[in-house]
């Protein structure tokens, strides 16, 4: 590389408040997206609709309210997904990721009847319990209006935080941790 490249290269390095503030106004902007888009989830207590909950191998022997009843007094996600969504499908992995480490139950928004989310969780090797939504009930009551869509809930059941569209696996921790740590 030549002397006036490496010297340009290091000018840049070297003006890291620059970046550092860049960064800070990208975040500000990020964060105040994501307020705007979550605007309408249910405030408070977790809604009590209900619905059955599947895997890959079919019907299970639970409920959506069995599930958030069983893990009281813990920190839970509920992501709210759908099988038509490509953006669901671009952050299947960083749920994916999520699932082996914290506790969580998903929503499948209007994606059809059951043995197709089963036909999607089985052929996308997803091993997670899919609440049936086929009309969209659910996510009206959670006020969730746009996939994917994340919401943590605190350990007295009560919404804390929720997320919409792509969230990377290192913020969905990062709200859980939060939440965990917190306990708002």
């Amino acid at each position: 590389m030549s002397n006036t490249v490496l010297r340009g290269l290091w000018r840049w390095l070297c003006d890291w408040r620059s970046h550092l503030k860049t960064l800070a106004i990208l975040v500000v902007i990020a964060l105040a997206i994501n307020a705007w888009q979550s605007r309408n989830v249910s405030k408070g207590p977790a809604p009590s609709l209900d619905a059955p909950l599947i895997n890959a191998l079919g019907p299970q022997d639970a409920s959506l309210q069995g599930w958030l009843t069983q893990h009281r007094g813990q920190v839970v996600a509920v992501h709210f997904w759908a099988t038509w969504c490509p953006i669901c499908k671009a952050s299947q992995d960083n749920v994916q990721r999520l699932h082996g480490s914290w506790p969580m139950v998903t929503v499948a928004m209007q994606s059809g009847p059951a043995t197709a989310v089963q036909k999607h969780l089985a052929h996308n090797e997803l091993p997670w319990l899919a609440a049936l939504d086929t009309e969209g009930e659910l996510a009206r009551a959670w006020g969730v209006r746009a996939v994917p869509a994340t919401i943590i809930l605190d350990r007295d059941g009560r919404v804390a935080t929720a997320s919409m569209g792509y969230t990377t696996t290192l913020g969905l921790w990062a709200r859980l941790w939060w939440v965990r740590f917190t306990g708002a």
